[in-house]
Order: C-alpha cells, then sequence, then structure tokens
C-alpha cells in the first residue's frame, strides 16, 4: 500500500464507519508496517482522530476519536 491508497483506506472508515463526512488530513506516516493517519474532524475547533492501518492486510489495526 502507499501513501495515497492508505489516506483513501482512512478516508473511507471515517464515512463509512465513524460517521465523519467532513475532514481534513492532518499527516500520514509508516511506522513498522503501519500506516499511522491522522484527520482534523472538527468544525470549529480543532478534533484530531488517528487511524492506524496494517500495510500488509490494509485493514484498520486501531481507531482513536477526538478528545
Amino acid at each position: 500500500m502507499d501513501t495515497e491508497e492508505a489516506v483513501e483506506r482512512g478516508t473511507k472508515f471515517l464515512q463509512d464507519k465513524a460517521g465523519y463526512y467532513t475532514h481534513k488530513l492532518v499527516s500520514v506516516k509508516l511506522e513498522e508496517n503501519v500506516w499511522v493517519v491522522r484527520f482534523d474532524v472538527g468544525a470549529f475547533e480543532e478534533k484530531i482522530v488517528e487511524l492506524k492501518i496494517d500495510d500488509k492486510t490494509e485493514k484498520i489495526v486501531e481507531y482513536e476519536q477526538p478528545k
């Protein structure tokens, strides 16, 4: 999986599973075969959602809601 695919997978998860239809990409990086993708889902203030996606299986392995 490349960077673009990781972002697309994260976006699809946010829309289909987490219910966030408005989001802005904050960062994406590969750490030890796991993509860490962060989105800002806040409308008026910053609310960061972090997703971890396994590079080999392309599955979401961790999801952290905004605090």
